[in-house]
């Protein structure tokens, strides 16, 4: 289906045009087929976007041409991250051979008028039609194809729009229209993908199905050019009894024959700033701030509409660059409309104002006009500034260098992959938050305890058993270190007498020792050096106390491999071999060990495969595992906004605090609380002078501030789980998703679901799951389209889908 527009724009890329048109509307129109048989019907769609039409569209009558309602009112759509879309439709069809104009559709949206672009389109004489035969389910059957094209003289680096028009029987029941794969000479040219609209006509005496598949196509070159054969494969379906009902299916082919074309080299004398630019053309600027500082970015959006190369267009130039530092521009990338003549390209020019600048200047595009043969060139309007002068002082001697602002950050594509330090991580690293409050309660107990001894000591009497047995421990420390048969008969006593029934090994030791010397005639003065004596009063002192030593025994293993696993995986991913690369990531540990590097490194992967749901699935785990990770975070926002993912829109100090986790925000708010409360606690719990007391009025002083600091980053930390519970958000993966209104594909459409989306998993019913977007809308997407943040079972290495033709069709 070929669009022709004013505005048909991605939604986070244009959304300043949004706003400037939010009154006035979009309006554009569209036709299911631009080359239709004598008799052959083409659905004709007028489109509003941004407003609400007051009226129905006006239609200017052109003779021998029949334009009448398709008698279903006005439909609604609802597109991601844009307004309401209303749709009229109309059925246009003719009987007279010969090319049409529809004139510019004129349709009221807010008071005003907006106007469509005209649409072009050819009736042909069905008696042209080159027929050929083939065989399907041993059925011989006739049909017709060809590649359509509005001109068949081209200058270099001209787009026109192409079609290829199949004919087939509507006995033959086709369940799949594949991608044509074709062959290409001097020219490029996009994926032809099958219109959804399928008209009937009559051939032969029979009715025939039409199918359209459009495109266009760019001569690359001077000389004979040409695009074909081409082949378009049809999955057909039969009933057969066998003996009950069962579904055959058999693929065909339907040749397609060459189209040539003659493609001569663009006249000589094109004016200066004349660059590629082939077609009619439209060229506007803005900005969305007008008031700068001197010195500072500023960020302008072109926008050239009309038809042409809009796909290898050049960014305008500006008309006078004196006192500006300008950048390379970055351009928004074009989709499905490649397929389309006329449409826009959008252009993001970074420029930076070397001196005051009363506004900025306007831009040029010069381009060659092939329906007129001449060249043209169009400029935007200059924007006014108001520019203050910037607070660092001009350059007063050679000697003195003027710093320069922070450059704007520019994305065209991600970073690259990180080589981790480590593949996976100790998921028990990270101490959990009660074991502060925990240690917190442990201190103010302690603190309460040493408040209520201090009060209620006098009143307790002591053990006189304790108090014996220190006092004995204490004279055994107090040998003569010169004597050690007394040492030791010292400390066999205080066994026998105190720990009579101790029967720990170190203690049986000690008896043993005892018993070797002591008990001998003649009596060695010295036996014991001071490592022993120390190490005897402690075994001593312990069994005194019955204090139990916790000893915490931890071992960590690492992995043999890690390094050659690193190593293979880079490689891997070096050498484009992105699924063996994610292999490897995957299998370096168990998922729930990958560090986050890790884990951004398969999205990278994932990115390069052509699989930005996925890309975005992992770096959002990736954050998952570190918050504060920014390659994941960049990385991901350069995918929502490139393919217009529906998000949870922040503003940038949000994002700041990720520097520190949110569980060392919390850890700051109750650590403040603990200050406060542990410094009241000090003070009952101390004499009157102790220094312990100065050091709570400080803590007193600053837990407040620390915990104000704590609960304010706890509040704004940018914590989707306020969307959903992260045990339910989940990821679209799948390119080209559409929520439906049921689970089923026959149902009406709600909404596209970019790639990248975030959205919460409602239920799930058979091969359907029922999600929500952050922005209330809801419905029903194929299961194979999302996946959870957090898995539920170990994650497999993604399964990228191969589009059916090879890379000819690109």
């Amino acid at each position: 289906m070929i669009r022709f527009t004013h505005f048909r724009l991605f939604p986070a890329a244009f959304a300043w045009l949004c706003l400037i048109l939010c009154i006035n509307g979009q309006t554009s129109s569209q036709l299911s087929s631009c080359f239709l048989a004598r008799g052959e019907q083409a659905l004709l769609e007028v489109s509003i976007i941004g407003g609400e039409p007051k009226s129905l569209p006006v239609i200017t009558s052109v003779k021998s041409l029949l334009i009448q309602s398709a008698g279903r009112g006005p439909q609604t759509r609802m597109l991601p991250g844009r307004k309401l879309e209303y749709v009229f439709e109309y059925i246009v069809s003719s009987y007279e051979v010969g090319d049409y104009v529809i004139p510019p559709i004129e349709v009221m949206v807010g008071g005003l008028p907006t106007h469509t672009e005209p649409l072009e389109f050819r009736v042909f004489n069905p008696d042209d039609l080159q027929w050929s035969e083939l065989e399907v389910q041993g059925t011989m059957v006739r049909y017709a194809s060809s590649f359509r094209a509005m001109k068949k003289e081209l200058y270099e680096g001209e787009t026109t729009y192409t079609e290829i028009k199949v004919f087939i029987p509507d006995t033959l029941n086709v369940a799949d229209w594949g991608i044509p794969d074709f062959q290409r000479d001097g020219l490029t040219a996009w994926r032809f993908q099958p219109s959804p609209m399928q008209s009937q006509v009559n051939l032969l005496g029979q009715r025939y199905i039409s199918v359209a598949y459009p495109s266009t196509i760019n001569a690359t070159r001077t000389g004979t050019v040409a695009i074909g054969p081409a082949k378009v494969r049809l999955k057909t379906v039969q009933v057969v009894m066998n003996p009950y009902p069962v579904r055959q299916y058999m693929d065909v082919y339907l040749e397609v024959p060459k189209l040539d074309f003659d493609a001569k080299k663009l006249p000589d004398g094109a004016p200066e700033g004349f660059d590629n630019a082939v077609g009619n053309f439209r060229v506007s600027a803005s900005t969305a701030t007008t008031e700068v500082k001197e010195g500072d970015p500023i960020s302008i959006d072109l926008l050239v509409s009309g038809s042409g190369n809009l796909d290898t267009l050049r960014a305008p130039k500006l008309l006078d660059a004196t006192g500006w530092k300008i950048y390379e521009p970055t351009t928004d990338q074009r989709g499905d409309e490649r397929r389309q003549l006329s449409g826009n390209a959008v252009f993001h020019q970074f420029m930076r104002p070397l001196e005051l600048k009363p506004q900025v200047p306007p831009f040029r595009l010069v381009y060659f006009d092939p329906q007129e043969e001449t060249y043209k060139t169009v400029t935007t309007e200059p924007i006014a500034l108001n520019m203050i002068p910037g607070s660092a002082p001009k350059i007063a001697s050679a000697g003195v260098v003027q710093s320069l602002p922070v450059p704007i950050e520019r994305m065209t594509d991600i970073l690259a992959a990180i080589p981790p330090a480590q593949l996976t991580v100790q998921t028990t690293g990270a101490l959990p938050l009660w074991i502060g409050n925990l240690m917190g309660g442990l201190i103010a107990l302690g603190l309460i305890a040493r408040a209520l001894w201090i009060r209620y000591s006098a009143r307790l009497k002591k053990d006189p058993t304790r108090v014996k047995r220190m006092e004995a421990l204490k004279l055994i420390a107090k040998t003569d270190v010169r004597n050690d048969v007394e040492f030791l008969r010292a400390a066999g006593n205080y066994i026998e007498l105190w720990l009579g029934g101790n029967q720990q090994s170190e203690i049986l030791t000690i008896l043993a020792e005892r018993d070797a010397v002591c008990f001998r005639s003649e009596k060695p003065q010295a036996v014991l050096d001071s490592s022993r004596r120390t190490a005897i009063l402690k075994a001593l002192r312990k069994a005194a106390l019955a204090c139990l030593a916790l000893v915490l025994l931890g071992s960590s293993t690492i992995p043999a491999r890690a390094a050659d696993v690193a190593h293979d995986a880079r490689e891997a991913y070096d050498s484009a071999k992105y699924d063996d690369a994610i292999k490897i990531w995957l299998s370096a540990g168990k998922y729930e060990t990958l560090s986050a590097n890790t884990l951004y490194n398969i999205g990278n992967a994932c990115y390069r495969s052509a699989a930005p749901g996925y890309a975005a699935l992992y770096y959002r785990r990736a954050l998952t595992r570190d918050p504060s990770h920014e390659e994941s975070r960049q990385n991901l926002r350069f995918i929502e906004r490139k393919y217009g993912s529906i998000t949870i829109q922040r503003p940038d100090f949000q994002y700041a605090l990720t520097k520190l986790p949110l569980t060392g925000w919390k850890a700051m708010w109750w650590g403040g609380l603990w200050l406060c409360g542990l410094s009241l606690l000090v003070f009952p719990a101390t004499r009157s002078g102790a220094w312990v007391r100065i050091a709570a009025v400080g803590c007193f002083v600053l837990g407040p501030m620390i915990a104000s600091v704590g609960i304010l980053g706890w509040r704004y930390f940018p914590n989707d789980a306020e969307f959903a519970s992260m045990e339910h958000q989940a990821v679209i993966i799948s390119e080209n998703s559409v929520l439906h209104a049921d689970a089923a594909r026959t149902s009406p459409e709600v909404i596209d679901a970019p790639p990248g989306s975030l959205c919460e998993i409602i239920r799930e019913s058979g091969d359907w799951t029922y999600v929500a977007f952050a922005t209330k809308t809801r419905g029903w997407v194929p299961r194979e389209c999302v996946e959870k943040i957090l898995p539920n079972e170990t994650p497999t290495p993604p399964k990228f889908r191969k589009p059916k033709a090879d890379g000819k069709t690109a």
